[in-house]
């Protein structure tokens, strides 16, 4: 697990399998870190989530694979805590230990896509995200924002004017918006991967010869 940014004051999560970690992922942790003017961008890669299928790399190998992607980019930071639970990996539990040792007053916001917080109902604990953290929805072409009634309920009194305004809030905050996204997939990835096509532009070099290296989604 990689270490914070010992000197922040201001944290985003952006958590997905990185399955592999891809242009898309790093433009939008990039373009997330400047929406929301925050000192330090984590990404964390899940173990076992609970609400989609098992991974195709195993997490030492996608947590070897972000490391590397990010490596030496300002404001960007990994997040290992996820890949060494066996059991499912659960956010709420995940913010509770961020805010346990970063301290009450940091400001937390949590990202999540449209396709998420529209099944933010299933989550375990769910309205809890919000006394641990501010929530940051993107929105996804594919997956326009229909959030179930209870949930659009419960955040219409939470929603903020920016994103930029959720970093004065410790937790508590909501806004949803749309950023540049890249249109790449790691399902597409893997996919060529399986069929011998190129996969150079989609991943960062050395994300790409992680692969070859150790044989990944091939089968």
């Amino acid at each position: 697990m990689a270490a914070s940014l010992s000197s922040s004051t201001s944290l985003a999560i952006f958590g997905g399998t990185f399955d592999p970690i891809h242009h898309g992922h790093l433009r939008s942790a990039i373009e997330i870190k400047e929406a929301l003017g925050v000192d330090e961008l984590a990404l964390l890669p899940s173990h076992r989530p609970p609400l989609r299928g098992l991974p195709g790399a195993n997490s030492a190998q996608r947590l070897a694979m972000v490391n590397a992607a990010v490596a030496g980019e300002p404001g960007l930071a990994v997040d290992g805590r996820e890949l060494l639970r066996e059991a499912p990996s659960y956010t709420v539990d995940t913010l509770r230990a961020l805010r346990a040792e970063r301290g009450a007053d940091m400001s937390i916001t949590v990202v999540m896509g449209s396709d998420a917080v529209n099944q933010l109902q299933r989550w375990r604990d769910w309205p809890s995200l919000f006394d641990l953290a501010n929530v940051l929805v993107l929105h996804r072409a594919a997956h326009p924002l229909a959030m179930d009634a209870q949930v659009a309920s419960f955040v219409a009194d939470r929603r903020l004017g920016s994103a930029l305004a959720l970093k004065a809030h410790s937790a508590g905050g909501f806004y949803d918006t749309g950023l540049i996204q890249l249109p790449i997939s790691a399902t597409d990835i893997r996919q060529r991967l399986a069929s011998g096509r190129s996969i150079r532009y989609l991943v960062p070099d050395v994300v790409a010869d992680y692969i070859a290296e150790h044989g990944l989604y091939t089968q």
